[in-house]
């Protein structure tokens, strides 16, 4: 039997450890509610908890048992889900791309299971984009157009990098919340991605941003036509900038 155990840093280490969760094992034999009813596929399984930490704050625990996907380098057993999504939101922090934040990752291999953990602190402090758009109906806002602008220059900066999200859906983007007020201004760090299962790196920025996009305009209720021709507008703009910066590099 053997155990893989990474910690996203040092601070997170200490948090887990001084909440009792500090291995493997106090991991994985938490007892704590499904947040999210296990999903079952090829003879395994995958669930989400919810767990709040003594400080308050909370983390969602992510269990998973022979739950695998097939990369190039392992195309016959596969890897552990978790893995794979633990390494792109470690890759996407190098970048400086934000997207929800890992604290651990462990699995255990053993003759009969594959068993992997994953660890992310939960984003209280935000909605996804297709809560915002039910709590904030249709308009012309410029708190509305700020939160559809700063998704495009995220987008932007995704793809910039050749990175496809593969699912990019309103419900895997979350917005921090700010008080209502036409004033409030956000950034592209108030912007998070998740469900980075299947983030990967395509040949061209061209077609993972359409393959992206297209998703986005498809699967976001409560966009207006005007709403899509700003993100379009604030997504090329932020993409020609930062092809000029590159250049320019």
């Amino acid at each position: 039997m053997g155990t893989r155990e990474m910690f996203a840093d040092q601070a997170a280490r200490h948090l887990l450890t001084a909440n009792g969760l500090g291995g493997f094992d106090e991991l994985w034999t938490l007892e704590v509610a499904w947040h999210e009813a296990p999903n079952e596929r090829r003879g395994g399984w995958s669930g989400v908890s919810r767990h709040v930490l003594r400080d308050g704050t909370a983390v969602f625990l992510k269990r998973q048992d022979n739950h695998l996907c097939r990369t190039i380098r392992h195309p016959v057993r596969g890897i552990p889900t978790f893995y794979r999504e633990y390494a792109n939101i470690l890759h996407l922090r190098k970048l400086r791309i934000a997207a929800v934040e890992a604290l651990y990752y462990g699995d255990r291999n053993t003759d009969d299971h594959w068993r992997a953990i994953l660890v992310t602190r939960a984003l209280d402090e935000f909605v996804s984009l297709d809560e915002w758009n039910d709590r904030h109906p249709e308009g012309s806002s410029p708190l509305r157009q700020s939160v559809i602008k700063v998704v495009a220059q995220a987008c932007a900066r995704l793809h910039h990098h050749r990175l496809q999200h593969s699912c990019l859906y309103g419900k895997h983007l979350f917005i921090k919340c700010l008080p209502m007020a036409d004033g409030a201004v956000l950034g592209e760090a108030d912007v998070r991605f998740i469900d980075l299962e299947k983030l990967r790196k395509g040949f061209s920025r061209k077609r993972v941003g359409a393959h992206d996009i297209d998703q986005l305009m498809r699967h976001t209720p409560g966009w207006s036509a005007l709403d899509k021709e700003t993100f379009l507008a604030a997504y090329r703009a932020q993409s020609q900038r930062l092809q000029q910066e590159t250049d320019a590099a």
